[in-house]
């Protein structure tokens, strides 16, 4: 186990020298006009394969990505020669400043304004795409009374576009993974012993903000002890002791993109089962990374890691998937699990976060964001993974 006490003068510098190049890259990294424009060029292609005239786009990652615009209350309208964003009063001059490639339909009411559009401009008896796991059951009905051409739900087609990021892409995680290890240096080197797990939690925000994050890309955990059974607890007001095990799982954003790490801390001395139990998580996550790879299927990845687990004696202690996918979700395809897992292609971004839960004791999830290339993976978080003691 190795010591971290004597870290927070270093992860004080490296603020400074992070925030320093968040800022300068920002420009750099910023979505283009010709990317948002090859993306509508995939859209429009999907459109041909699934013979239709135009698609209703109204998840707003969706929306991020196809035009750039950041607001809420917006909806795209793409056919093969159409590209219309629909949102009110509220959102017009963003969408002027934000997006290129589009032209703005003014609306009132979004939905209803956006089917008259449609008829419009694509006429009565479009065949429409949409997408029916963000389109909710009353909007569905609304969208079905206001447009007199064929509907067809196109699943996650839309969303799948984004599975494989592109150089800008991958440098926002890349930023927000690096950011992410820094704020994470700097709250351990501080000290966990005595503090409450949602002090710890705070802390982790306050970090990122310094170190030039847009924000966290999801409500950090932090779990010591029994608690750290259960792998989506909320942090609470108990301080936390000496010689437990400490989970931490947290991610910044950066322009929009998300990266995603766990750790887990020793603040003592443990028992031998527990050491165990580190050394086979750390262990299967490790054979975990070495199964990912582009060609390979996420369910193979998940059945590397998972067998390590397995052997060990504590696969009924492994519940969740090994993996996904990470752009501008947190939580978004492909999957690498037991039941669910999709093939991977260079490009692609996800976890590797196998872990072990015993129930009423400890857990212990060791998790890496990674990108995906053709003969492996490129670890885009890179705080350290052997079993450290935090004071």
């Amino acid at each position: 186990m190795t010591s971290v006490a004597g870290e927070a003068a270093t992860a004080n510098a490296a603020a400074a020298s992070a925030a320093a190049s968040a800022v300068a890259e920002t420009a750099a990294t910023r979505t283009t006009g010709e990317a948002t424009a090859a993306r509508v060029r995939r859209l429009r292609a999907l459109l041909v394969a699934r013979r239709l005239d135009a698609v209703l786009v109204t998840d707003l990652f969706d929306v991020r990505y196809l035009s750039g615009f950041t607001g809420d209350d917006t909806c795209l309208v793409v056919s093969r020669d159409v590209a219309l964003i629909c949102t009110d009063s509220r959102y017009w001059a963003q969408v002027a400043d934000e997006v290129r490639g589009f032209t703005l339909e003014k609306t009132e009411r979004l939905l209803d304004d956006a089917s008259a559009a449609i008829r419009r401009d694509l006429g009565e008896n479009t065949a429409l795409g949409f997408q029916g796991a963000r389109l909710s059951y009353a909007d569905h009905r609304r969208l079905r009374h206001g447009h007199a051409g064929r509907l067809r739900d196109v699943g996650g087609a839309v969303t799948k576009l984004r599975e494989v990021k592109d150089a800008g892409e991958v440098e926002r995680i890349r930023r927000a993974a690096r950011l992410t290890d820094e704020a994470l240096r700097a709250v351990v080197a501080t000290g966990l012993v005595g503090r409450t797990e949602r002090d710890v939690a705070w802390q982790i925000g306050e970090e990122l903000h310094k170190y030039g994050a847009e924000g966290l890309a999801f409500a950090s955990i932090v779990a010591a002890g029994e608690w750290g059974a259960l792998p989506h607890a909320a942090p609470r007001d108990r301080p936390i002791g000496r010689g437990e095990l400490v989970v931490i799982d947290t991610g910044a954003r950066v322009e929009g993109y998300c990266s995603d790490i766990t750790r887990t801390f020793a603040t003592g001395e443990l028992d031998g089962e527990l050491r165990r139990v580190y050394e086979t998580v750390l262990c299967a996550q490790l054979t975990g990374l070495a199964a990912v790879r582009g060609g390979v299927d996420g369910k193979a990845v998940d059945a590397a890691a998972r067998a390590v687990i397995d052997a060990a004696g504590y696969g009924e202690r492994f519940g969740h998937g090994t993996g996904h996918g990470v752009g501008l979700e947190v939580h978004e395809a492909p999957r690498l699990g037991r039941l669910h897992g999709d093939p991977l292609a260079p490009g692609m971004v996800a976890t590797v976060e196998p872990g072990i839960y015993l129930e009423g004791r400890a857990g212990v999830r060791i998790e890496d964001t990674v990108l995906v290339t053709p003969d492996g993976c490129e670890l885009l978080t890179g705080y350290p993974k052997e079993l450290q003691v935090a004071s």
